[in-house]
């Protein structure tokens, strides 16, 4: 499906299979001589015809296009190989970039094993196997030119400042037109799911205190169009950013009285199966192990902050992060 939502600005839909995402909206901007692709899709077959697909509709070449990665996610970056392939400019942030090619090697996940093992989770044999980091990400190197906050990217009538977000990812970029006042959130900004904000380690120090910076470094700007990379535009950024701060501090709250009714130290495991989860299992056990994976990086990002606001406390005894109150 593709729409025109501002002149010359489009949103395309790129479907991500077996994903409670459903899909990516991924942008197109046209010029009269180039164009600018903002996200790709998984690096699957339902993804990349359609992503192709929307494209020839629009008659959009690739080889005459910058292509911006917002982050690493492979339902972002998934098809970065291919639009390189096929001579597509692409741009991303230095970080994110380094991390999308580090999917392809085997150090990172034995890297997330021992994450996940240090929050009390057991990890065997094919854990990682339906990861959509692992299963969906470019499968071949690319290039890419790193861009950081302060550049513009110029299309057409458009002038795109590159600002950076981090939190969902530590080294994420969204997009802002202030003469049109619109604004490429990425997956920083959702309406009405919620961006999951995973523990990228303690070299990224509390990560949600983060993000929380981040939204309000948003709310600040004069924007009438908010464009996510998922679900439903957005006409009040701001009213948005207050109902996701807002959640964070109940989730805060409910992970915090977690531990103060143990009363003891847990696991990150045990934090996490006491926590509410908007997604269809019965139980923790049930969880798909991508999601027992995403639900540990949101349980960890959320203990970190408590800790940080001296609300907790953190040891680590035999290889476990262990919390309390």
């Amino acid at each position: 499906m593709i729409e025109e939502l501002f002149r010359n600005i489009f949103r395309c839909e790129v479907p991500l299979p077996n994903n409670p995402l459903r899909a990516l909206n991924s942008y197109v901007i046209k010029g009269e001589d180039e164009n600018l692709i903002i996200d790709t899709g998984f690096n699957c077959k339902e993804s990349q015809e359609a992503f192709i697909k929307n494209l020839i509709e629009l008659q959009v070449d690739i080889p005459k296009s910058k292509v911006v990665i917002t982050h690493l996610h492979s339902d972002h970056s998934g098809l970065a190989h291919l639009v390189f392939k096929r001579g597509g400019q692409i741009y991303m942030s230095r970080g994110d970039g380094a991390a999308t090619k580090g999917l392809m090697k085997e150090d990172n996940w034995i890297a997330m094993k021992k994450q996940l093992e240090a929050f009390g989770q057991r990890v065997e044999g094919g854990f990682f196997d339906k990861h959509p980091g692992r299963l969906y990400a470019p499968n071949e190197d690319f290039d890419y030119t790193p861009i950081e906050e302060g550049e513009t990217i110029s299309i057409g009538d458009y002038k795109l400042e590159i600002i950076a977000v981090p939190g969902h990812t530590p080294h994420m970029i969204n997009l802002y037109e202030p003469q049109h006042k619109i604004y490429f959130s990425g997956d920083h900004i959702l309406n009405p799911i919620t961006p999951n904000i995973g523990f990228w380690g303690f070299q990224y120090p509390v990560i949600l205190n983060q993000y929380i910076h981040s939204l309000k470094k948003i709310s600040s700007l004069d924007i009438n169009l908010t464009l996510p990379s998922h679900r439903n535009v957005i006409r009040d950024h701001r009213g948005r950013i207050d109902e996701l701060i807002a959640h964070h501090e109940i989730r805060l709250q409910e992970v915090e009285n977690i531990l103060r009714e143990a009363e003891r130290s847990m696991t990150v495991v045990e934090v996490a199966e006491g926590m509410s989860w908007k997604i269809p299992f019965d139980s923790w056990a049930s969880f798909p192990p991508p999601q027992k994976s995403f639900a540990l990086g949101e349980a960890m990002s959320h203990l970190e902050f408590l800790v940080y606001k001296n609300r907790a406390t953190l040891k680590k005894e035999k290889g476990l992060l262990l919390f309390s109150v």
